[in-house]
């Protein structure tokens, strides 16, 4: 199915049987899926009995079917999500139990069945050659792929973001955002919140690309694992260590103050994953990360109480703030944030 597809459908009001939101870009499967639960839960006050919502890599067929045969209550809509499903491997009584569910989906009128896919957990294949799950359910279930967004989609999405906050933007510093920032949307989308307030709050309408050098957060290369290591052993010592070797390779202060916040972003999403009671796999399929960094993630969340992770990442998000808008800044400012963490 095509997103423009999808589109009319959320615009008319109009959603029926089966959706998988499965492909690269998280940003814009969690949107559609957003507009999908506006859509079908019109209803605030009934929508807490007409949300069914399941999750984990092994999909439970059977309570899908339950929560799929029970009619809405008071309302038109009933939506059944199940998150992080994996459709790799699947046997033929799992592929038998998939249509069953879709072809219930299509004949339960008003509910809405839709699969939130992590990028990996299915093969879906390409147009000219498709998978063998999409030859086998691409006809009667709406699948749709969305795909990482090219840099000129991104720099057209940016500025219409740009100016829903009501901000202007160049394309030059459009341009220096992704080249600084990457290309992630979910990213971009907090640089732009980020970005957008910085200027308001200065009593400007408009950026330009010594703004986004300024504010915007920096997605560094290889000088983020002498850091990374340190922080994750709890090592204050190394962490000074790395720091001063940054320092003397003239690295930005803001750049330092990214990595922190991205480092400890992944702390506390690790821990939190963990408090759930979900496995390694479960993580790794979550947050996207490789089993041999999430090893060590896991091992640092650990050691160390979430509530703690949870303080240390809130006291980087206001040195940071502090910074840009004239505190303490610099590596001095770094110095004391590492001695307040570790």
């Amino acid at each position: 199915m095509e997103i423009s597809a999808l589109r009319s459908q959320l615009n008319t009001g109009r959603l029926v049987g089966t959706y998988i939101l499965a492909g690269e870009e998280d940003y814009l499967k969690r949107y559609y899926l957003g507009e999908i639960r506006r859509t079908v839960l019109t209803n605030e006050v009934t929508a807490v009995f007409n949300h069914v919502v399941f999750e984990g890599p092994e999909v439970d067929y059977a309570a899908l079917r339950d929560a799929l045969t029970a009619p809405p209550v008071m309302s038109e809509g009933k939506l059944v999500e199940w998150r992080y499903p994996s459709f790799l491997k699947m046997t033929e009584s799992e592929c038998l139990a998939l249509e069953g569910l879709i072809e219930l989906s299509a004949e339960s009128l008003g509910t809405v069945l839709v699969f939130l896919v992590s990028d990996g957990a299915v093969e879906l294949g390409t147009q000219r050659r498709p998978s063998k799950f999409t030859k086998r359910f691409g006809e009667s279930a709406a699948i749709l792929n969305f795909e990482l967004s090219s840099e000129a989609q991104l720099a057209s999405w940016l500025k219409k973001h740009f100016a829903a906050e009501g901000v202007g933007v160049s394309d030059e510093a459009v341009r220096a955002l992704i080249a600084r920032s990457g290309r992630s949307m979910t990213v971009l989308n907090n640089e732009v919140i980020k970005l957008s307030s910085y200027a308001l709050a200065s009593g400007r309408a408009v950026l330009d690309t010594a703004d986004i050098a300024e504010v915007a957060s920096y997605t560094s290369g290889g000088e983020e694992f002498a850091l990374s290591n340190a922080v994750l052993a709890g090592n204050a010592a190394l962490a000074y260590s790395a720091l001063m070797d940054m320092k003397s390779k003239r690295v930005e202060p803001t750049v330092i103050m990214a990595m922190l916040s991205r480092i400890y972003s992944e702390l506390v999403s690790v821990s939190e994953l963990l408090a759930e009671g979900r496995g390694a796999d479960d993580i790794a399929s979550v947050l996207k990360m490789n089993p041999y960094k999430l090893k060590l993630y896991i091992t640092a969340a650990k050691r160390r109480r979430r509530e703690r992770l949870v303080e240390a990442l809130d006291e980087i998000c206001r040195a940071d703030a502090a910074a840009k808008f004239g505190g303490l800044s610099g590596y001095v400012a770094l110095e004391l944030l590492i001695g307040k963490c570790l």
